[in-house]
């Protein structure tokens, strides 16, 4: 995969995460919308029923109060009046306006209608009044004229006393909690509230604790209370939810719950996704790296055999038997290095499946480092360089396999050899404690920076790559020798400066009972 589909690629499933949480982020944000306008709704309207019910209870304390300090007297004056012109069961007042002719007009109230003037003649007005009692109309208009002066003291009286009752009147705080609690649980509303009684912007009264005045002042859930009173104060019931956001979510913990853990499966396979990918598009490159630097490893030494055997075919060299022996020698040389190369790839691959073949047994390190260093010194020489000797191990004998164990130390000595530029400089040391032995390989070569420390054991990797071929190799040496380190159950690090060297630790422990 080139690197424009590749970018394309994470660019297309970039664009579709985001569209998919922003039309989920987009779906939950309205569905707390909705909530909170229908939470204020119902608040609202809990407030208005509260303001109702205090001034219905108001009202009926007023009356009960009322009556019993005397007012009963208001119902027995009605009674009174209504009663004097009951006649048979029929309520009549009549009264002669005039009898100058054969008809006569009279006032007549019948069966509690209001009094009515009609016209009728002499034999009718004579029945009517038969049965009734009849008044003048004048002494009708002054009984008129006294219930009216009555009523109307007893109203202003009654107004009077309204006027003082609410003037004078507290707010029951207990009742306003009460009845506001009622309301809001009635509504479905089941979170903790503060309220507060305010007049004129100051809180004359009311149950809270964390809420300040300001909070009250500004809150959306506010109503007036007593608006229908003769004496208007001009309160107005303010109430504060400390734990709505809480409360409002709690409500929708089941979607929000849904839709995190459905945000948390697509974030998760989308990292997922985009790290395989990544991974296997540097482990495509690694092995294309590997497949060109063994393409060219491969063939020198093919070239060379070739080379050689064309010589030696040639007749003026075949009889030649020390120039074919030299060129016998050449080819020998070649094919050996193309086998250990083989074999190298060959350890690699029955590792990775672990079906790599571990003779434990006592070993000396010591000896194996000795061995390790007489097959690399000679290229080391050859360049200029020096391998120093510090084996200073109180005990060198471990539990591991011999043949595994040389080839560990022969990749750190290459390895410090073929990145050292100058003349190589290599420092070999040993130390021990209770658990193992320690073996430093140090050099003076190009160093590594810390991103290539991080990747430097990983398989194919190298730090040359692509045609650059000033360093040889697969990138498998220090890859081999993690994995026969972690075989003996011990570990190995790096320590590197760009342009100052590396130096490799590794520790082995004198027995382990890890198996590969």
């Amino acid at each position: 995969m080139n690197m424009r589909k590749f970018t394309g690629l994470i660019v297309l499933m970039v664009v579709s995460v985001v569209a998919i949480v922003w039309v989920q982020v987009t779906w939950i944000s309205n569905s707390v919308k909705a909530q909170n306008e229908q939470f204020d709704f119902f608040v609202i309207n809990s407030l208005r029923n509260t303001a109702h019910s205090m001034e219905t209870n108001r009202r009926m304390n007023f009356l009960n109060e009322m009556f019993i300090r005397g007012y009963s007297a208001l119902p027995q004056t009605i009674e009174r009046t209504a009663s004097q012109g009951l006649t048979t069961g029929r309520y009549s007042i009549q009264s002669q306006i005039t009898s100058d002719s054969d008809s006569v007009e009279i006032i007549v109230s019948e069966n509690e209608n209001p009094p009515v003037r009609m016209k009728v003649t002499r034999q009718e007005a004579s029945e009517k009044m038969g049965s009734s009692i009849v008044v003048g109309s004048d002494e009708y208009m002054r009984w008129m004229q006294q219930q009216a002066i009555e009523f109307q003291s007893m109203s202003n009286q009654l107004a009077s006393e309204m006027f003082v009752w609410e003037r004078n009147k507290e707010i029951n705080k207990e009742e306003l909690l009460q009845t506001l609690k009622g309301e809001l649980a009635a509504s479905g509303i089941n979170t903790p509230f503060e309220f507060a009684v305010i007049r004129s912007d100051s809180i004359i009264d009311g149950v809270f604790d964390k809420a300040k005045r300001r909070d009250f002042l500004d809150s959306p859930y506010r109503v007036s209370l007593f608006t229908q009173g003769l004496f208007r104060r001009g309160e107005s019931l303010s109430v504060v939810f400390p734990r709505k956001t809480n409360y409002v979510l709690g409500t929708m913990g089941l979607m929000l719950g849904g839709f995190g853990l459905f945000l948390l499966i697509i974030l998760s396979t989308f990292a997922l996704s985009l790290w395989f990918i990544i991974r296997q598009k540097k482990t495509s490159e690694m092995q294309a790296d590997f497949i060109n630097n063994m393409t060219h490893e491969f063939k020198t030494p093919i070239a060379t055999i070739s080379l050689a055997a064309d010589t030696i075919a040639n007749s003026r060299v075949i009889t030649d038997e020390n120039r074919v022996r030299h060129f016998i020698s050449m080819i020998k040389k070649e094919n050996s290095r193309m086998n250990r190369q083989v074999e190298s790839i060959l350890q690699i691959a029955t590792l990775d499946k672990h079906e790599m073949d571990f003779r434990f047994a006592p070993t000396d390190l010591h000896e194996v480092i000795r061995q390790a260093i007489d097959t690399i010194e000679i290229q080391v020489t050859d360049r200029g360089g020096v391998v120093h000797r510090h084996l200073d191990a109180e005990n060198s004998i471990i539990n591991g396999d011999t043949e595994h164990l040389r080839n560990l130390v022969h990749n750190l000595l290459d390895n410090a050899n073929k990145y050292s530029e100058k003349a190589p400089d290599i420092t070999v040391n040993t130390s021990s404690n209770d658990s193992g032995i320690f073996l430093q390989v140090a050099d003076r070569g190009i160093g590594m920076s810390k991103s290539v420390q991080n990747r430097v054991f990983e398989r194919f990797y190298r730090e040359t790559t692509g045609n650059i071929h000033n360093v040889k190799g697969f990138g498998l040496g220090l890859n081999y020798v993690k994995a026969i380190t972690e075989a003996h159950g011990g570990t190995v690090t790096v320590e590197s400066e760009q342009g100052e060297g590396s130096v490799f630790t590794v520790f082995l422990p004198f027995s382990n009972e890890t198996r590969a």
